[in-house]
């Protein structure tokens, strides 16, 4: 335990302050209908595997690309996810995530502190969890965190103890991470980058390394065996797979650098990000340096190659931004590690007082900098309305509307969203099947998005077609997706009398075909009085984000007066609220006259200001700007949009109807 546990007391008080700030993020209610939780869908995976006993190979979950081939990467992941909700619950679901997760971290820390003191790894280790803090969801990669401080900490174990065969756990551990998740791959870049660094750093001796002939060894077998997983090699060469399209993208997905976009967008992580990568590039003049006047016994071209290759992978994918602050960590400690060792003794042997007192100021002011973060944290949340959603287990509102599916006996084919396909399936998987679902990619080819789904969604041509080829019973859609698709979909349906609604909540609107088979359902639901009571319910709800879900709910069915009465009451109580602000501007870009565009641009560029800088609210203003006839402004917000999302179908349209207009002076103009 002394390896585990520092016999320093100080040591123990600040690396559980530590533990404690990274918690926070982790031990979260599941909003299970969100659009960033696909944890329905990685149990049902789990579900089926378990149940059939292999791994399916075809979009089982899709009615309309039933045959499409699919290659489950994260198949082992699934069935934990499965089995641990099957006999526990959610609550203990959450409990191993955070567990996973900060087991991953505490490894990797003690990684770090073989190559550094521990204050430097401890004071380094606040922009590393701001950054591992953007992706504490459910989901397979999670395992590849835990996988990944393994790999670093065997590999930095291996360096300072070439003697021990500990090393060869890489083995096992490359055959379980190929099927928990696709950055299997990162074990191999690892193993090769800290083999490359051996080869440059000694090349005469290379061969007679006891450190490297272990890892000639594991390097071609990790290699061989990543093929041992139900795909075979398609599953091994899975990372290579690269999707793009016209009409439609998935945020994670899109490339970060596009320096642009990281600018506008994804606020703790962008604002850590940047930094984050300055002081990796700075920290290595110090390491290279201290190899040079000998504080370092050699230059640090593993960990360099590691950083620079997980901030080139965050280039092409924003998702594998956090990659790089796994590397981050032991990486820059370590180079600072000699000048601020060096300091410590000068300051010792000169002002030994003073270095007493140093130490105490230094440990306060991690301690200080963790604790005053996580009360920011929550106080900024708590003005924008929104309270800590600390604990464990699901979060209210989150079966509403599969229950509601289920216990109504409604029926298929359903139309649906990106966004909920997973909670669909989740909870009408096998009696229903999908239109679309979270898998995205991975189960529905490019054609699909750019021919079939997003131009149901934007036209109503192409939606009629899809209605009656599949002939539609059910429209199942998020209502938190506020982007101008999904909205004017839904406008669109809620005044279409072929379709009749029969619930909402804060997450979801369904509404069945207006034909005899769905009177009873109808009659039931869609009575004046049950929508009222539903509504009030939201209006006068404790949680800010059911009033404005409301707003704008309010506004979509035609009750103008009442949704801006309701937005104003939650703008006049929490004017920090970006959302409320978003929601407000966009219901006045709908009305589409004068004064209310005018009001648009106020209350859109509040939303911007306040933190909405994302593919949609620059989409939104971008559209304010264009009805008013400020063209440059418009192609500028436009292209923010795109920046942020590329691809993104109603920026790329109304950037192609803006063209016209461009140079030709301001003039109001309807769209």
């Amino acid at each position: 335990m002394k390896n585990l546990i520092p016999a320093d007391y100080k040591k123990v008080f600040v690396f559980v302050i530590i533990l404690a700030f990274y918690a926070s993020f982790l031990v979260v209610k599941i909003s299970l209908p969100m659009a960033d939780n696909d944890a329905g869908l990685y149990i049902t995976d789990g579900k089926v595997i378990w149940e059939t006993q292999k791994v399916f190979r075809n979009n089982i979950y899709s009615y309309t690309m039933p045959d499409y081939p699919v290659y489950d990467h994260h198949w082992l992941s699934s069935v934990v996810f499965y089995l641990t909700h099957e006999f526990f619950g959610f609550s203990v679901l959450t409990i191993l995530k955070t567990i996973i997760l900060l087991s991953a971290f505490v490894i990797l820390f003690l990684a770090a502190i073989k190559k550094a003191d521990f204050w430097l790894v401890a004071a380094f280790s606040f922009p590393t969890i701001l950054m591992l803090s953007w992706r504490v969801r459910i989901r397979p990669e999670m395992f590849s965190y835990l996988f990944i401080a393994l790999f670093l900490y065997l590999l930095l174990d291996l360096e300072k103890h070439p003697e021990r065969k500990r090393i060869f756990w890489l083995i096992p551990l490359q055959i379980l991470w190929v099927n928990f998740h696709l950055f299997f791959f990162v074990g191999l870049a690892l193993v090769g980058g800290f083999l490359f660094e051996k080869a440059v750093l000694n090349p005469k001796g290379f061969w007679r390394d006891p450190a490297v002939k272990k890892l000639l060894i594991i390097l071609p077998i990790l290699f061989i065996v990543i093929f041992i997983n139900p795909n075979g090699v398609e599953g091994a060469l899975a990372p290579l797979k690269i999707h793009s399209y016209a009409t439609f993208t998935v945020s994670e997905n899109q490339p970060l650098f596009n320096l642009k976009a990281s600018l506008f967008s994804w606020d703790i992580f962008s604002s850590a990000f940047i930094p984050m990568i300055a002081i990796f590039l700075l920290s290595f003049l110090f390491g290279f340096w201290n190899k040079f006047i000998g504080l370092a016994r050699d230059k640090p071209i593993f960990l360099l190659l590691a950083g620079l290759g997980s901030a080139g992978a965050a280039l092409l994918q924003l998702r594998l931004a956090t990659l790089f602050a796994l590397i981050f960590l032991p990486a820059v400690s370590s180079n600072f590690n000699g000048a601020y060792l060096a300091a410590k003794e000068w300051l010792k042997r000169k002002y030994p007082k003073i270095t007493l007192v140093a130490g105490y100021i230094l440990i306060f002011m991690i301690v200080f900098v963790f604790s005053y973060k996580a009360y920011r944290i929550n106080a900024d949340a708590r003005e924008q309305g929104y309270p800590a959603n600390l604990g464990i287990g699901l979060d209210r509102y989150s079966n509403g509307a599969g229950e509601f599916f289920k216990n109504n006996n409604l029926k298929g084919p359903i139309f649906n969203d990106y966004d909920i396909g997973g909670y669909i399936i989740y909870h009408l998987f096998p009696k229903e099947k999908v239109f679309v679902d979270n898998n995205g990619a991975d189960s529905y080819p490019v054609s699909f998005f750019d021919d079939v789904f997003m131009p149901a969604l934007n036209n109503e041509e192409k939606w009629q077609e899809s209605e009656e080829k599949y002939k539609l019973n059910a429209i199942f859609i998020s209502l938190r997706d506020g982007s101008p698709a999904v909205g004017g979909f839904l406008w669109r349906r809620l005044h279409d009398p072929k379709w009749a609604l029969v619930y909402f909540d804060t997450y979801a609107v369904i509404l069945v075909r207006n034909i005899t088979e769905n009177k009873e359902i109808i009659g039931k639901f869609n009575a004046p009085d049950n929508l009222n009571r539903t509504i009030n319910q939201m209006i006068y709800s404790d949680g800010v984000t059911d009033r404005i879900v409301a707003g704008r709910f309010l506004y979509l069915l035609g009750r103008d007066d009442l949704s801006t009465s309701v937005l104003k009451k939650v703008v006049a109580e929490y004017p920090k609220n970006s959302w409320v602000w978003l929601y407000m501007g966009a219901i006045k870009v709908w009305k589409n006259n004068t004064p209310d565009l005018i009001s648009a641009i106020i209350f859109l560029e509040n939303a911007v200001n306040m933190g909405e800088k994302t593919s949609e609210g620059y989409a939104w203003l971008g559209l304010a700007y264009f009805r008013s006839g400020q063209f440059e402004k418009a192609e500028n917000a436009f292209q923010k949009a795109l920046w942020l999302e590329p691809g993104r179908y109603d920026a790329t349209n109304y950037l192609e109807q803006l063209q016209p207009y461009l140079g030709t002076g301001d003039t109001m103009i309807k769209l």
